[in-house]
């Protein structure tokens, strides 16, 4: 019995070498235009402390779930659990209105052609409990793109648009990244993004963040940022695991 055990955990570690190393939406802004391989599942769970002049948020968790349906497509549903507490003193809780969507690939870096993927999502307002529900269904989407600069550094950034559910009105959304990998399994970043509304001011931010791959499947990270425009704004500071669970 002892020996079959040794057998299946030396083949499990095999495979994990075998498999490349996964590929996160987290810890920046600028989401990753690689696909989760398909029949795999992955998650990428985050906990965020954010403020926004007196207001407190707290996200315990968010949960990107992902899942390989296609060769180049992803099936995605994102839950978040948080907590607003406002000048007033008044406090809420709840889960917001659930997201769900997909990311496609569109073609890989060649030369001057950056990597490029499409990720949409929709929030279902009804998804959600009473006091976090929104008055419209909320699409959001963007292109992704990613750019190999030297070995061990990239440029990632991505356009779309998004609606926040209490709008009719969408906001435009920008991010750009700089990443570095300064040692085996470490990932360093630093980012700037934003969002300019139609019938709003526009935001600016920065963020900064790392991430270390404790085994190909498996990733922890730390993430902080802060308002530049209109300035002084608010900040939040992130934790967040992901995992992927190979077919």
């Amino acid at each position: 019995m002892f020996c079959c055990l040794l057998i299946v955990a030396k083949g499990q570690e095999k495979a994990e070498e075998n498999m490349t190393s996964i590929a996160t939406d987290r810890p920046d802004q600028t989401e990753t235009p690689d696909v989760v391989p398909l029949r795999y599942f992955q998650m990428e769970t985050g906990f965020n402390a954010e403020r926004n002049y007196d207001i407190w948020h707290f996200v315990h968790p968010t949960i990107l779930w992902k899942a390989g349906v296609f060769k180049s497509t992803e099936l995605r549903v994102i839950t978040e659990v948080s907590s607003v507490h406002d000048s007033t003193g008044r406090y809420r809780a709840g889960l917001a209105p659930l997201e769900i969507g997909f990311k496609t690939a569109i073609c890989e870096e060649r030369k001057a052609q950056p990597k490029i993927s499409f990720i949409a999502h929709m929030a279902i307002p009804y998804v959600a409990t009473k006091n976090q529900r929104t008055k419209y269904f909320a699409p959001n989407f963007r292109f992704s793109m990613e750019h190999t600069l030297k070995e061990h550094i990239s440029l990632g950034y991505s356009l779309g648009m998004h609606w926040d559910g209490d709008s009719p009105y969408p906001s435009f959304i920008y991010t750009i990244a700089n990443g570095f990998e300064p040692a085996e399994r470490w990932y360093l970043y630093y980012e700037f993004f934003g969002e300019i509304p139609i019938k709003a001011k526009s935001v600016h931010s920065f963020d900064a963040g790392v991430a270390y791959l404790i085994r190909n499947n498996m990733q922890v990270d730390a993430s902080a940022g802060f308002q530049l425009y209109p300035f002084p704004g608010g900040w939040y500071a992130s934790l967040g695991y992901s995992f992927r669970i190979p077919r």
